[in-house]
């Protein structure tokens, strides 16, 4: 089998770490999984794409469950910390709300499709991978959801079921723009945090 080169290594050799090889074959495999979701991801095709063979895959991960399981700790960890960051950020002011944003842009650069994988509707609905997406997306839905609370008690709501509502639309509001990043590659996380200043200043005349 041939060899795929990544810096001065290569993958599918001997001699690379163990820990250097898992991050490698994690990496192709988010991509992969985002790409196609769990149901439509080929571990054959993640084997090729590192370069290495199936069963080292298995060597290394046990199961398509515990790689995929690794991939969505792996994503939603990082995106979810700059999340709480940027939300001590976020005061009762619609403007403020570009801080979560430009969390989520810059969160995903590196990898942006990775956004789907904690959205995967293909994913199992029961076992491990379902509680890791189910706590991932409640923790999330957290953080809107404090925003919005404060929000509207600003203005003088306080109502529950009212900040749900909101922080609804506000998560569905995420997600489009998000979607429609991965729908454009040519734009830059920074590009795309400059277009939401653009829009919600619009919004607010």
């Amino acid at each position: 089998m041939g060899t795929k080169s990544i810096g001065t290594k290569s993958i599918g050799t001997k001699g690379v770490p163990r820990a250097e090889r898992e991050r490698q074959i994690l990496s192709e495999a988010v991509a992969e999984f985002a790409a196609h979701g769990y149901a439509g991801a080929s571990m054959v095709e993640i084997a090729r794409r590192a370069g290495i063979s199936k069963p080292l895959i298995y060597q290394y991960f046990g199961s398509k469950d515990a790689l995929y399981l690794a991939g969505l700790h792996d994503v939603s960890g990082d995106l979810l910390a700059r999340l709480e960051d940027a939300e001590l950020e976020v005061d009762d002011s619609v403007a403020s709300r570009i801080h979560p944003l430009r969390a989520v842009f810059e969160a995903l650069e590196p990898r942006r499709v990775a956004w789907r994988m904690l959205f995967d509707p293909s994913m199992p609905t029961e076992g491990e991978i379902a509680e890791a997406a189910a706590h991932y997306r409640a923790r999330t839905e957290a953080i809107a959801a404090s925003g919005s609370a404060r929000f509207l008690q600003a203005r003088g709501i306080d109502s529950d079921k009212d900040a749900a509502a909101l922080s609804r639309v506000w998560m569905g509001v995420v997600n489009s723009l998000v979607e429609w990043w991965l729908e454009h590659p040519e734009e830059s996380a920074a590009q795309m945090i400059d277009r939401c200043y653009r829009l919600l200043a619009a919004i607010l005349g």
